[in-house]
């Protein structure tokens, strides 16, 4: 009953968070971004090279940070000339360019025995944890901070749907759909997390985008579940790869912010490619 009552509480002071940044500001969300994005690589660090290699930990988080502001950096500090003039478009992309190169070359006097292992691990966390957000904050400076918001409630609502669906139908366990990484998870409640953001998809659309391009935001709800599971898949993975139950303790009773974004790291990428390909050829918007 306590854990329950800490979960609730955790669950809703984020909801109230994520919610309130995104409807807020840009400049609101990109600092929770940049919070997400460095507590996210610093638990990655912390489940992949735990000692060691500290100054390359730090690049990688920068370039993550670099890479976060390159893509909103017209928009966030549109304001700020000054900024703005230091942090130009192009300053950033030769700043990002010469760190990438930083990493394999500190590697070189690291003497470890196994350098291509410790590469990879410090620059995929730069395309695993901050290239999602950052795409978010470029998809916010184009004006659409309601289409962040309708993401996270198509997360929200296959995370109620798929518990819900495998609660009643899947209870019994008969029909596992990844039992190697996740036993808990079952056919049922995958269906049903699509079920539930299929209805999602059109009561946003009807009430937050006056029922236009339904379909669109039905094909967007069903990216989002299926991408969306089989990112909590893959940080399984990785977790029991570490040997770790939980990525972070940051958020009491969910673990930690790579537990919390699990769905989010994997299925905004392509949600974000499908908005982008419609917006920039098509007759009209999404």
């Amino acid at each position: 009953m306590k854990n329950f009552i800490t979960r609730t509480i955790s669950g809703t002071l984020f909801l109230a968070i994520m919610i309130g940044a995104i409807l807020w500001s840009v400049h609101a969300f990109w600092i929770l971004s940049c919070i997400i994005v460095v507590l996210g690589m610093i638990e990655f660090f912390k489940m992949t090279i735990p000692k060691g290699h500290e100054l390359q930990k730090i690049i990688s988080i920068f370039i993550g940070l670099s890479v976060l502001l390159l893509m909103s950096v017209n928009n966030v500090f549109d304001d700020f000339q000054v900024i703005n003039l230091l942090f130009g478009i192009h300053t950033l992309i030769i700043l990002i360019v010469g760190l990438f190169t930083v990493i394999p070359i500190v590697e070189l006097y690291e003497k470890s025995e196994k350098p291509f292992h410790n590469i990879s691990l410090l620059i995929l966390p730069i395309i695993y944890v901050a290239l999602p957000f950052a795409l978010m904050n470029l998809c916010y400076s184009e004006g659409h901070n309601l289409y962040i918001l309708a993401f996270f409630i198509f997360i929200w609502t296959n995370d109620v749907g798929a518990y819900c669906f495998g609660m009643l139908f899947g209870q019994h366990g008969k029909h596992k759909f990844f039992p190697r990484i996740s036993p808990k998870k079952t056919w049922e409640g995958f269906i049903g997390g699509i079920i539930t953001v299929i209805i999602a998809g059109v009561l946003i659309s009807k009430f937050m985008f006056d029922g236009n391009n339904m379909h669109h935001w039905i094909i967007i709800a069903i990216i989002t579940s299926v991408l969306g599971t089989f990112g909590d898949l893959v940080e399984s993975m990785m977790k029991r790869s570490a040997g770790v139950k939980d990525s972070g303790k940051i958020m009491p009773g969910h673990g930690g912010i790579l537990d919390r974004f699990d769905a989010v790291l994997l299925s905004f990428p392509t949600v974000f490619t499908y908005i982008f390909v419609f917006n920039l050829y098509s007759g009209f918007n999404i």
